[in-house]
């Protein structure tokens, strides 16, 4: 490889280099991905944290099932007791926020992180912001 070829590659290399760590969307990242939000939202999630509180805690456990066709599965248990709703999901416009719509009511999430294993996103609606995260089952 001769010195031209060699500069032209590295020429390459860095405006590519420079422009994937400039588009990430979230706060807390991913800087860069090859797979879509879309791929890496859809999926089995556990949910892990609300605010301060852990889960699976006290026998209280929280999953949420997105799928790619927009339908949305929250379970709730509770020790042997297990309560599933169902509703339907969908990016806002801009891709910065999830929205959850159960029995016609809409619920507003800002995405901090989106990875393939991690979920990480706060309330938005009420006066009392709260994060969320979850974790890819």
């Amino acid at each position: 490889m001769n010195k031209t070829t060699q500069k032209l590659l590295l020429a390459a290399t860095v405006v590519t280099v420079l422009n994937f760590t400039s588009c990430g969307k979230y706060d807390d990242g991913p800087a860069f991905s090859l797979r879509t939000k879309k791929a890496r939202l859809t999926g089995d999630w556990e949910v892990v944290r609300i605010g301060n509180q852990s889960f699976p805690s006290n026998g209280y456990a929280l999953e949420m099932s997105l799928r790619d066709n927009g339908d949305l599965k929250f379970t709730y248990s509770y020790l042997q007791e297990s309560f599933t709703y169902n509703g339907k999901w969908e990016f806002s416009g801009d891709k910065e926020d999830l929205l959850l719509t159960f029995d016609n009511e809409l619920s507003r999430f800002k995405i901090n992180r989106l990875t393939n294993k991690e979920l990480w996103m706060e309330t938005t609606g009420s006066g009392l912001i709260e994060e969320w995260r979850l974790e890819k089952k």
